[in-house]
């Protein structure tokens, strides 16, 4: 169980198995969750926390909600704070933000664009080990090289590129989404109709 506090590919292999069983039976993994944390001497919110975002049921997401309570905060505040880094300019360049979730783990969101086409590379990593968060500049263009910047610089950075992005193909790129609270844009595929 520990190693799912610390390696984000455990905690995410739980979260998809614990998905895919029935209700009755995630209820009786969030009770084997806080039974084994106890005995390894763990934080079982920290392990719970994972599990949290892919429950659908109600009555099993206020189950661990209650027992995430219960066992309280151990192992699941983040030590880290959001980061920011940026290459190029608001025409052509690439930003990494990163965003602490808990424990060791951290969510990444790593863009490229150039003004003439919009974004170019997009890649979302809901979890991952705040070490390895540099890792998703893989997915961009290698002659980008990052600086670390202020995240507000950052955001005001990224949110020209997304609106310019939107403008010429009126859609957003799909995991924006999960940092959409950043921005001051909607990740809607549709324009509202104007009003009368």
């Amino acid at each position: 169980m520990s190693v799912a506090v610390e390696d984000p590919a455990t905690a995410r292999g739980l979260a998809l198995a614990y998905a895919a069983l029935e209700p009755r039976h995630r209820m009786q993994i969030v009770d084997a969750v806080l039974r084994d944390a106890d005995a390894e001497g763990i934080g079982a919110s920290a392990v719970l926390a994972s599990l949290l975002p892919v429950e659908d049921d109600v009555a099993v997401a206020r189950h661990i909600a209650q027992a995430m309570t219960l066992a309280g905060d151990r192992d699941l505040h983040h030590m880290g704070r959001a980061r920011a880094f940026l290459a190029g300019s608001e025409l052509d360049g690439g930003a990494m933000l990163i965003r602490p979730l808990h424990g060791a783990f951290v969510e990444v969101l790593a863009l490229a664009w150039n003004d003439a086409v919009g974004i170019t590379h997009s890649a979302f990593d809901p979890m991952a080990h705040h070490a390895d968060a540099g890792a998703s500049a893989c997915a961009l263009p290698d002659r980008l090289h990052f600086e670390e910047i202020p995240m507000g610089f950052a955001i005001d950075t990224v949110t020209v590129a997304l609106w310019n992005h939107r403008r010429l193909h009126r859609v957003m790129p799909e995991c924006v989404e999960h940092f959409a609270d950043m921005f001051s844009i909607s990740c809607t595929t549709t324009e509202a109709a104007p009003r009368v």
